[in-house]
């Protein structure tokens, strides 16, 4: 079985922003249009179908001998829907403070990491090779999405005044959060690009990790200023999911592009070789 998830290139950090800010916005636009009567028929529709989508297209990534750029980044911007939700509803349940579910989420992503160890010994995201390994990534990747929705939560939130308040709230703005945020993001990315860890190594696991779990914030961030406060809100949820949903279209065909030439430049060379040993038996 071949590697079941994309090479760690800037093609996979953008697309990976562009599928948090495309999940932020378009589980509000589904909230607000399905929950017009009862908002919490709204939200429970847009988990419903986020989730039943999720699962369809994780089972056919899963299903694969590889990776298939389709059905990768369909899961990772649809676990974006309804990762929010799931990070939302566990607040609202147990009316614990952001900081609190930061550092929750944050424990349990550490439980993840030692589970995934424990059962491979390898954590790289280079070898996910079996079945084993790809399960225990897709049990790292949501609660990596959890963690970074609190702590964007933590830092955007005011603790008076507004709709949404909280006592633990640093009150950054969403603007402000984002570019904390991302200030932080691309600062790992350079360190990686620069430096270039060790491949495997703690260096390069922790960095990816860190950075992953940062995408969130930052698109979720960025997708809410526009959508909420930039100029009053002009572009809305509305607007902000159908820009969203055009540059994750561009993401997504650049990434089946590159994966179709990938894969017939590795026939070609199979060719070859096969014809070489073909010449040698004669």
């Amino acid at each position: 079985m071949l590697n079941k998830v994309p090479q760690i290139t800037i093609l996979f950090w953008l697309t990976k922003l562009v599928s948090t800010g495309l999940g932020e916005s378009v589980s509000d636009f589904s909230s607000q249009i399905f929950g017009q009567q009862n908002s919490n028929l709204g939200e429970l529709f847009t988990v419903a179908w986020s989730l039943g989508l999720f699962i369809v297209f994780l089972f056919l990534q899963m299903r694969s001998n590889r990776y298939r750029p389709f059905y990768y980044w369909s899961s990772v911007a649809l676990l974006a829907v309804f990762g929010t939700f799931s990070a939302d509803t566990f607040k609202s349940l147990t009316g614990l403070h952001y900081l609190e579910t930061t550092l929750i989420f944050g424990a349990l992503l550490l439980v993840s990491f030692g589970l995934w160890q424990h059962a491979t010994h390898d954590l790289s995201i280079h070898h996910i090779t079996n079945r084993k390994k790809e399960a225990y990534y897709w049990l790292t990747v949501p609660f990596s999405f959890m963690l970074g929705t609190a702590a964007g939560d933590w830092f955007a939130t005011a603790r008076v005044g507004g709709y949404n308040v909280d006592p633990t709230g640093l009150g950054l703005g969403f603007l402000n959060s984002g570019l904390i945020f991302g200030a932080a993001f691309l600062a790992l990315v350079a360190y990686r690009m620069i430096r270039k860890p060790a491949q495997n190594g703690a260096s390069e696991i922790i960095t990816f990790w860190l950075a992953y779990v940062l995408t969130r914030p930052v698109g979720a961030s960025f997708a809410d200023y526009f959508g909420y406060d930039f100029h009053n809100g002009i572009l809305g949820n509305q607007g902000m999911s159908l820009i969203w949903l055009a540059l994750f279209a561009i993401c997504m065909t650049v990434n089946l592009v590159l994966k179709h030439r990938e894969n017939a430049a590795t026939a070609s060379v199979e060719t070859e070789e096969q014809e070489r040993i073909d010449v040698k038996q004669k």
